[in-house]
Formats: structure tokens, sequence, C-alpha cells
């Protein structure tokens, strides 16, 4: 009965460690969180990467309804992603949008557009 007593103790001893144990959290990243396109402005970058080395997909999606902006779809990391406007459709001084930028089991994340005239 000692022994088992003992042999338990032993178990429970070798099995602590003081190593902590690390959680990788899988999700995408996106900067800037906003783009501002000043007069004659035409193409800015966006980077959308993610934290692991799984496949990765992603789309970006024009939230406010305007015919300025364009969606956009890739894969893989892209840390130069244009986004570009149509400055011949824009018809007021200054445009305020939004992207959503979603990706597979990644997560979903914005980013806030500002066009001057």
């Amino acid at each position: 009965m000692k022994f088992i007593f003992v042999f338990g103790i032993a178990i429970g001893i070798l099995g602590c460690s003081n190593s902590p144990t690390s959680i990788i959290i899988h999700e995408l990243v996106v900067s800037p969180k906003a783009l501002i396109f000043m007069h004659g402005d035409t193409t800015k970058t966006l980077s959308i990467t993610h934290t692991c080395t799984c496949p990765f997909n992603w789309g970006v999606h024009v939230l406010t309804s305007t015919s300025v902006l364009q969606d956009v779809s890739g894969n893989g990391d892209n840390t130069k992603v244009p986004i570009t406007i149509d400055r011949s459709k824009l018809t007021v001084d200054t445009l305020y949008s939004l992207l959503q930028i979603t990706s597979n089991d990644y997560g979903t994340d914005t980013v806030q557009i500002t066009i001057f005239r």
C-alpha cells in the first residue's frame, strides 16, 4: 500500500512541468485599419496575412454601395494588396466606405476608407 502511495506521488511530481504551454491562435492580420485617398490618389496598399503556415485565401468586399471601389480576392499572405479607386465614378466631395476582409476560417476584419475628391 505504501508503494502505491509513493508511486502515485512520484508520478504526480514527474508529471509537473515549469515550462508553460503555449497556445497558437490562427488569425487574420490586416493593416492598416484605415485608408485615406487624397486628391490625385488612385491606389493604396493593404497587407493581408495570417498567423500560421496553413493554406489561406481571402476576399476584400466593399460593404458600402459604390462603384468607386471594387472587390478583390487572393490566396496566401500578401503585404501589397492594391486597393484601387475609379475617380471618374466619384459623385461626392468626400466618400466614406467600409471594406470587409474575410478568410477561410481565420476570421474577418474591416478597413475604413475615406476618399477626397
